[in-house]
């Protein structure tokens, strides 16, 4: 997959600005708030569907303006195509895909393929769950539709569900039993499906990692992964996926009373989570931050390996302002294995890329852009 051109008009501090972009290296240097994160953000929309620095999309539009606009050329082994989203202030977003407007998102994510690298995910190891979680549904949402699909339902369920907790006593106990047990089986079910593919992925994933982090370290390390749930048994999450609705139903019946003091949903897929090991032992615990980098920069290039593996070709790479971070053994591990790959990447100095022959460098200053 190769992104061919873009184009941003009234996007964060970007007033208009046509960008080409070369199939291999791509190089947006400049100070510090200057807009380098912006073109990785704008493009990582076609994407992810949304911005993944968590703003609200109306904070996206040029302080004095009405709306945004934002245009991708792409081209994938079967044939050329155009995308677009236009945000605006008072209405709701258009998404377009070679002309025809998109309802759905699930419809949207999935067409253009791109693997993020920003400064958060440098933590991944040692973050929150739901950053984790955030990584893998967005890797997976990319190559398989129905799983994004079933993501936004099961978030719409659980969304009613907690009201339903939050607000109990507003219902009769026989009202608030039957809403409670029919939204918990629409939840299982889904929550089973999550589950499932989430762990496959890993299972997969990992795979991947280890050779990229025996690659790295010359063999001297090990990683593996164990992935968490309520459904979790010391041989991972196991059984058919009928068998494990049924497991996540009765879990979560037989749990009433405790969600209903918690006034939220205990049990689900929303609470999964993985523990990624180095020799056996917990990175988040025991690694040291250099392993932890290596160890994020590894899941990164087998979230490429993946894609290609599932869709015939590699996505696009995005490495916001990640380089600068790493020691030199890892830049230039990480460089190598990019070779051949089209990667779009910011950086705040011009010189952590002096080794890159050929790349199209492109100066940034106070969201105005200069091909050099």
């Amino acid at each position: 997959m190769r992104l061919q051109f873009a184009n941003f008009e009234n996007f964060r501090n970007i007033e208009s600005f046509s960008f080409d972009f070369s199939p291999g290296m791509n190089i947006i240097y400049g100070g510090n708030a200057q807009g380098k994160t912006n073109v990785i953000e704008g493009i990582y929309i076609f994407a992810g569907g949304k911005s993944f620095r968590r703003a609200r999309e109306k904070d996206t539009i040029k302080f004095d303006k009405s709306f945004s606009s934002l245009n991708i050329s792409y081209a994938d082994e079967k044939r050329e195509n155009k995308m677009s989203v236009k945000y605006f202030r008072e209405a709701k977003k258009e998404c377009l895909i070679n002309g025809v407007k998109i309802r759905k998102m699930s419809e949207f994510i999935g067409n253009f393929k791109a693997v993020l690298f920003c400064p958060e995910h440098l933590a991944i190891v040692k973050d929150e769950p739901s950053v984790r979680r955030n990584f893998i549904d967005s890797a997976i949402s990319q190559i398989k539709p129905a799983y994004l699909g079933t993501l936004i339902e099961y978030e719409k369920i659980l969304e009613q569900k907690n009201a339903l907790l939050r607000n109990a006593e507003d219902y009769t106990e026989e009202a608030f039993d039957k809403t409670y047990e029919v939204l918990s089986e629409r939840l299982a079910g889904d929550a089973a499906y999550i589950t499932e593919v989430r762990e496959k992925y890993l299972s997969i994933l990992f795979g991947h990692v280890k050779n990229f982090l025996s690659d790295m370290t010359g063999g001297k390390e090990n990683v593996s992964c164990e992935y968490i749930s309520n459904l979790s048994s010391k041989d991972g999450v196991t059984g058919k996926r009928e068998e494990n609705a049924k497991r996540y139903f009765e879990m979560i019946m037989a749990g009433k009373e405790r969600e209903k003091g918690a006034k939220t949903s205990i049990f689900g897929s929303h609470r999964d989570d993985f523990d990624i090991k180095l020799d056996s032992n917990s990175a988040k615990i025991f690694a040291s931050q250099g392993q932890q980098r290596s160890i994020a920069l590894a899941l990164k290039l087998a979230e490429g390996e993946i894609c290609r593996e599932e869709t015939g070709e590699y996505p696009v790479f995005l490495f916001d302002d990640v380089l600068s971070e790493l020691d030199r053994n890892r830049k230039n591990y990480i460089l190598s294995r990019l070779d051949g790959k089209q990667v779009i990447v910011t950086s705040c100095d011009e010189a952590d890329f002096s080794d890159c022959t050929g790349a199209t460098k492109i100066y940034v200053e106070n969201g105005k852009y200069f091909y050099r």
